[in-house]
């Protein structure tokens, strides 16, 4: 259930910095993991996102005590809409082996990114959302035409209740997932944008259709304070 295969220490202000400037790889294969201390040079992709005040939730089912971070998945598409390809994927979406989740695992966890990859390689992840770095040489970012991107991410954590999204009609998912949307040129120098919620995913995960409203949702959109994405040339 939203369980990061690694414990995590010091959250406070940490960054996530992802150059994505990766090569493809077929197939549904394990997704690779390179952390590395810094980022490349040349051109890329980077991701950075600062955890809020609702990124973690301490949990404890009689004696088993865990924390429950948010998943995450980050897709590139063409300016009208057209999927591209995944940028980053936190592992647990791409193995699915949560803790004390049911046989059918958490299709609610990332519903439309589940959807619309389409048998895309995950070729970037990492156990959690913040704290780590992974780079990648030239690829995608260096292959792309010229022109305006979207950057499409999608995060949801789970146990995340409110009075919208209770126990009873929205189980241990709670708020659905939040679909943001950042806008970029690529081609033309360095650019960099904010992202911005656009709309839910199913709770239940019974489909990947984007619904386009906020309604019922506000402890979700704490998950992270910060959250932009760059195309760097330098």
């Amino acid at each position: 259930m939203n369980v990061s295969s690694r414990r995590m220490a010091g959250i406070g202000s940490a960054v996530l910095a992802l150059a994505l400037g990766f090569s493809s790889c077929a197939g549904e294969a394990a997704p690779r993991q390179a952390p590395l201390p810094g980022v490349e040079s040349g051109a890329r992709f980077e991701l950075r996102l600062e955890p809020g005040s609702e990124y973690s939730k301490a949990m404890k089912i009689a004696w088993f005590s865990y924390t429950v971070w948010p998943q995450l998945a980050v897709w590139l598409e063409s300016a009208d809409g057209a999927f591209i390809d995944t940028l980053y994927v936190t592992e647990l979406a791409v193995s699915g082996n949560y803790t004390a989740a049911p046989k059918k695992g958490r299709p609610e966890a990332l519903p439309v990114w589940s959807a619309t990859k389409k048998g895309s390689a995950d070729a970037v992840s990492s156990p959690t959302t913040v704290g780590s770095a992974v780079s990648y040489g030239n690829g995608l970012a260096a292959r792309l035409p010229a022109g305006e991107y979207v950057v499409k991410l999608e995060t949801n954590r789970s146990y995340d209740w409110n009075a919208a999204y209770t126990k009873k009609n929205a189980g241990v998912n709670g708020q659905p997932s939040l679909i943001y949307e950042a806008r970029l040129f690529v081609g033309a120098g360095s650019t960099e944008a904010s992202f911005k919620p656009i709309g839910t995913g199913s709770v239940d995960g019974s489909d990947g259709l984007m619904r386009p409203s906020l309604d019922g949702i506000d402890t979700a959109l704490s998950l992270f304070r910060a959250m932009t994405v760059a195309y760097r040339t330098d």
